[in-house]
């Protein structure tokens, strides 16, 4: 996904329309665990907080971001 900004329209498409375009299935809004990231944290915190407002309650942010990750994963 290009980014927050893309986020709020793509949650909000028809399933069909989702898959077409991002070539993968939209996530449900009673999917669990619907992680998002970003670099440092602002943006996966603005994502999850735009997926939770639309109904999307599994939707968390992992709040070590990429970064953290990648550290421990190196």
């Amino acid at each position: 996904m290009a980014g927050v900004s893309e986020l709020e329209s793509a949650l909000q498409m028809e399933p069909a329309a989702f898959q077409a375009l991002y070539s993968a299935e939209k996530p449900k809004l009673q999917d669990e665990n619907l992680i998002f990231f970003c670099q440092m944290g602002r943006r996966g915190l603005q994502a999850t907080q735009l997926a939770q407002g639309l109904g999307y309650t599994g939707a968390r942010n992992f709040a070590g971001a990429y970064r953290e990750w990648s550290q421990k994963e190196g």
